[in-house]
């Protein structure tokens, strides 16, 4: 007696099936379809597949998109943009009428006059208030032309070059952790109410403003020289990848995104030619 020879999968696969309606008083029987088992795996393949293409195009291109996490909404962006452009021009005129006042100030003082009181003499008179009530010596003048030549806000690589632009304090508060290389900590902590503006230190370009896991939203700048500035855990970010920023203008406003935080606080990390340096000993926070 001869052994049956066992189906090969390409047999299986070809393998027809018929599906049947039979008539329950009469037998008669009807075809519904005919397949094989071949032509069923590649139709549930193709439908999976154009279901979840389906998917992601619905998602991609509609609202949808916006409730899934790394996603700006496009209104609030363009309402951090419209709050940020407010903030600046709230910022100047709120040193323009300062100046404007204390220049009110020493004319009813008597320290200057009303016809030198100019547009300039206002512009001017913040910074020199307390120089003009004493009169330098010759000592005292040295020892400024000294300091100002030492420069201590301008950062300094090992071979003792400077950088050719003066850094500009991201944010201006309390620092609650310090740079601490043994540690793995390149950066400083500042700690400041959510939503607060994050300027940029100098000018650049952004190369990097995403959401990451572990630091929330983060914004990296390229600037002169080969440094690089880095701005961590913000609430919202207003500046792209490639685009171009000025000093002290806002690129972000501050929170308590990602995993790695335990409150509203900047971390701040300053890099020069890829090897991280102290942020303290180039900038005053």
């Amino acid at each position: 007696m001869q052994k049956k020879k066992k189906n090969t999968l390409i047999e299986k696969l070809s393998t027809r099936f018929h599906i049947l309606l039979v008539n329950e008083k009469t037998l008669e029987k009807k075809k519904l379809l005919s397949s094989s088992t071949s032509s069923i795996l590649i139709t549930v393949v193709f439908v999976f597949g154009l279901m979840l293409a389906t998917s992601f195009l619905v998602i991609y291109f509609t609202p949808l998109k916006e409730y899934f996490r790394g996603y700006t909404s496009v209104e609030l962006r363009e309402s951090s943009v419209e709050n940020a452009l407010k903030l600046d021009s709230l910022e100047m005129l709120y040193i323009t009428q300062t100046r404007y006042l204390n220049s009110i100030r020493d004319l009813l003082a008597g320290n200057i006059s009303f016809e030198d009181m100019s547009q300039d003499s206002i512009r001017s008179q913040n910074n020199s208030i307390e120089f003009d009530l004493i009169k330098p010596n010759a000592e005292d003048s040295l020892l400024r032309i000294l300091v100002e030549e030492e420069d201590k806000y301008n950062a300094l690589d090992i071979s003792g070059q400077r950088f050719t632009t003066v850094l500009f304090p991201p944010v201006n508060g309390n620092l609650s952790a310090g740079f601490d290389i043994d540690n793995k900590h390149y950066g400083v902590d500042i700690i400041m109410p959510e939503n607060s503006p994050v300027h940029s230190i100098s000018e650049g370009i952004v190369i990097f403003s995403e959401w990451t896991t572990e630091t929330g939203y983060v914004i990296i700048v390229e600037h002169l020289n080969g440094l690089t500035s880095i701005y961590k855990h913000n609430a919202s970010i207003v500046k792209s990848q490639g685009e171009m920023v000025e000093t002290g203008e806002i690129i972000a406003f501050t929170g308590n995104t990602g995993e790695l935080t335990t409150g509203p606080h900047l971390h701040f990390e300053l890099w020069f030619q890829g090897e991280a340096v102290d942020p303290e000993s180039y900038i005053e926070f």
